[in-house]
């Protein structure tokens, strides 16, 4: 089973869990990803946990309202989402992770083009 690794917000009002191999990140182009340069890496639901900050989160949707993009109320850093690709999962920002920062050259980075899905 991999590691369980832990995440936080810049201010550390918003911390959380997750379960993961952290070996890859994608990095999406839709309008919103695109602007808040965010590295994901998607977990199934059981294995994120929201340690603490749940009332700092603010919750941000467009579009469609499916996907739910979390990020903190004080310092405004985006910790992780439900994608509108697969809403039950969470996608971390692996940017939240201080650990990748030692890791970054080992961890493989493709994109997606969330531009034009569901076009």
């Amino acid at each position: 089973m991999p590691p369980w690794r832990s995440g936080q917000c810049h201010c550390g009002a918003v911390r959380f869990d997750f379960s993961s191999d952290l070996l890859k990140g994608v990095q999406c182009n839709c309008s919103y990803c695109i602007r808040k340069a965010a590295l994901h890496h998607r977990v199934t639901a059981g294995r994120f946990i929201l340690r603490s900050g749940q009332e700092e989160l603010s919750v941000y949707r467009f579009g469609t309202q499916r996907a739910a993009h979390f990020f903190c109320r004080h310092c405004g850093i985006h910790t992780h989402c439900h994608p509108r690709s697969a809403p039950e999962q969470v996608n971390v920002n692996l940017h939240c992770v201080d650990e990748v920062a030692t890791m970054a050259p080992a961890i493989e980075i493709s994109t997606y083009d969330g531009r034009s899905w569901g076009t």
